[in-house]
Order: C-alpha cells, then structure tokens, then sequence
C-alpha cells in the first residue's frame, strides 16, 4: 500500500507540460507565426497591440510569452543581440547564446529563475520570439517542453524566407 501511495504521489507530480497530446497552438495574423503552447498553461493576456500573448502555469511559477515585433534595422542577428543584451541588462546571467542570421536562442538564470528565449526571422522584416520563464527546480521537466517550443515557433504558411532555419524545425 505504502509503494502504491509512493507512486500515485510522484505521478500526481509530474508536470502535465510532459503530455503530448495536450498542447495548443497559438497563431499570430498580425505577424505571422504561430506556436505550441504547453499544456498547464492558460492565457494571461493578448497585447492590445495585436503582436502575442502571455501565458501563465497553472500554479503561477512559470510565464510564456509569445510575440512579433518590427525589425528596426531590417537585421535579424543585431536585432536578437540587443534582446539578449537587454536580458542581461534586466540581471539575467546568459548562460548559453547562439544567434544566427534566422535564429537565435540564449538562456540564463536569476535568482530561483530560469529563462530561456528563442527568436526566428520572418518574412517582410519581422522577428517572432518565445520567452519562457520558470523554476530553476523545474529544469528537468521543462527541457521538453523547450525542444517542443523550439520545433513548433515557425512563419505562417506562405512565408518562404527564414534564412538559416532553426535546428529541427519544420521547413515550409
């Protein structure tokens, strides 16, 4: 009994973001991308701009946030440079970056929080990015739930440029 109370107990606790059959996808017109949202999340909030939305854990620890933005200069890897440095800025200590011409991605952490961001160019001089925050303590279970976020953050149909595409994303 005591090992059936043992194993119901640790399955109760494993993230449900581990489901696959439970993620949702979120689409963005004014941009056009979409993305995978994991289950466990809710939305927060849509910009009023119309550029993403945020969305929340269920038990409030982690926050995704999913948008598009302009290019000022037209430039994607400066343009993700200065995110990053903006992130550092903020007292994330960067732990990890890769920017490329298509895509960049860095993470780091402050304080009990982990942050892990992934951009990609779209057509027309636009970015869509992801950042994710959660525990530190989480580190494990949220290692596929960033594989998944990385794979499914793509251009909308129609949008063929993507110059260096992201590692393991779908080509369109």
């Amino acid at each position: 009994m005591r090992h059936a109370l043992l194993l119901t107990a640790t399955l109760c606790t494993i993230s449900p973001a581990l489901a696959a059959d439970d993620w949702t996808s979120y689409s963005n017109s004014r941009f056009g991308y979409s993305a995978a949202v994991p289950p466990g999340f809710t939305l927060g909030k849509e910009a009023d701009n119309g550029d993403g939305a945020t969305f929340r854990s269920d038990d409030g620890r982690s926050e995704l946030s999913l948008y598009g933005t302009m290019l000022e200069t037209g430039e994607f890897a400066g343009e993700a440079r200065k995110r990053l440095d903006a992130d550092r800025a903020a007292g994330w200590t960067i732990t990890y970056d890769k920017v490329t011409n298509g895509w960049a991605s860095y993470s780091g952490a402050r304080s009990a929080d982990i942050l892990y961001v992934r951009g990609i160019a779209l057509c027309d001089g636009n970015a869509a990015y992801f950042h994710l925050r959660y525990p530190r303590d989480r580190l494990k279970t949220f290692n596929s739930v960033i594989g998944r976020l990385v794979k499914s953050l793509r251009p909308a149909a129609g949008c063929e440029q993507a110059p260096q595409q992201a590692p393991g994303a779908a080509q369109h």
